[in-house]
């Protein structure tokens, strides 16, 4: 392992660790039987979740097989394996591991890697892109959502990633139209700090610039969009088919209903968020919330939130993982991707506390229950590719390793473009 790379990794760690600690003084009342207990699902949705995971990866290596058209034309089973395997060591060597994908593709398919490296830069704008799509129709057309506490923070945050796209997307325009004029002024520009650091970023702009040539025209593009969105969706499936593997308890369904979190913030009341539901209760959430636009109405099946006749919220609804609709995973999946910054190899770390805050914070789930079902998200999103990458590997008689150490090496120093593949 290099200084750099021994660097990286000891302020990653420092960062978890600094996570865990913060995380560790709000479970001081952390009950471990009750993890044990809340730990039992129930395997068929698992299988479900994990089968639509294979299935994403498959969607990858279409969309890749897409990216390659203009350069040469192949089948989406080709690329299969090598993305199988590409995520397998992702998974299991952290982020050195990230280039294995992209090396792989351009070994098999006999083209140059630095154009791939290309289409890995394009690919994470398109996943971008996708899941600002959903996450935008989601917080402002959701009405599950429209009783959220956080609401207004995640609407500003959804406009926010809309406008990073936005940027991105001229970005990638003008390295399209330009890129040679662009990556020479960015050559003269950082060439006053560093040489090493102006050659570095002029390779960048031209693999970026040889990526975006490879999206053949509009039908291709729509067929990205098309398939990016389908694939970013069928994740939100799985996220809720884990969540849904969590029985509920037969006791916590006879109990007494209690006021739900997100109706406690809604009536400006949070400190009242688990009180019993009693006739006073209702009475006074009813005279705080019809302020902002909404009644409540108590009918056979409950009492209900309702907005203009529609019903919004069951209150006195436990809080439950098996209530989480896709709309609601997608802010999971936000908040996964945001912690997944802060990573270590087949450790993982930021991406699960991310998952296990928000359960507790947004949706009121018990900490027990939060820290299960955190684990078991990061563990069939994304260490359930593991077994079937290794298997790839072995056929092909592939080493995760050396992979990753050609990989890296071709990306510092690109070699000498090979021809496509007639």
């Amino acid at each position: 392992m290099n200084k750099k790379r021994l660097l990286s990794t000891g302020i990653v760690l420092a960062i978890l660790c600094a996570l865990v600690y913060f995380q560790v003084q709000h479970w001081r009342s952390f009950d471990w039987a009750r993890f044990r207990q809340a730990s039992r699902v129930e395997p068929l949705h698992i299988i479900v979740a994990i089968a639509i995971i294979y299935i994403t990866y498959v969607l990858r290596a279409l969309r890749w097989r897409i990216f390659l058209e203009p350069v040469c034309k192949t089948k989406t089973a080709r690329l299969v394996s090598p993305t199988f395997v590409g995520f397998t060591g992702l998974a299991l060597l952290g982020r050195p591991g990230e280039f294995i994908r992209p090396y792989l593709i351009g070994v098999k398919e006999n083209v140059p890697f630095s154009s791939q490296l290309g289409v890995w830069t394009i690919e994470r704008i398109f996943d971008i892109g996708a899941f600002t799509v959903l996450m935008t129709i989601d917080v402002f057309a959701s009405a599950q959502l429209r009783t959220n506490p956080y609401i207004g923070k995640f609407r500003a945050a959804a406009v926010a990633l809309c406008a990073l796209v936005a940027f991105m997307s001229v970005v990638a325009l003008v390295i399209q139209k330009r890129g040679h004029a662009f990556a020479s002024f960015l050559h003269r520009l950082t060439s006053r700090i560093s040489a090493s650091l102006a050659h570095h970023v002029d390779q960048k702009v031209r693999a970026f610039g040889q990526g975006l040539n490879t999206i053949a025209g509009g039908k291709a593009f729509l067929q990205l969009v098309a398939v990016s969105l389908l694939m970013w969706f069928l994740i939100a499936l799985a996220y809720r088919e884990v969540a849904h593997a969590y029985p509920r308890d037969p006791a916590q369904n006879a109990s007494a209903p209690v006021l739900d979190v997100e109706t406690a913030q809604l009536a400006g009341m949070p400190e009242s968020a688990g009180q019993e539901l009693t006739p006073e209760v209702i009475d006074e959430i009813t005279a705080r919330v019809q302020s902002k636009g909404f009644t409540v109405q108590q009918r056979a099946d409950g009492v209900w939130l309702m907005q203009k006749a529609r019903r919004i919220n069951k209150i006195g609804s436990r809080p439950h993982l098996s209530t989480l609709d896709v709309s609601r995973v997608l802010l999971l999946m936000a908040f996964s991707m945001v912690g997944s910054i802060v990573q270590l190899p087949a450790v993982g770390g930021g991406s699960q506390l991310a998952v296990i805050s928000a359960l507790q914070l947004i949706y009121g789930i018990p900490p027990e229950m939060a820290v299960s079902c955190g684990m078991l998200l990061w563990l069939v999103t994304f260490m359930s590719v593991i077994p079937v990458g290794l298997a790839f590997a072995r056929r092909e008689h592939l080493s995760l390793k050396k992979l990753s150490e050609q990989s890296s090496h071709e990306e510092e120093e690109p070699a000498v473009p090979t021809a496509p593949r007639p």
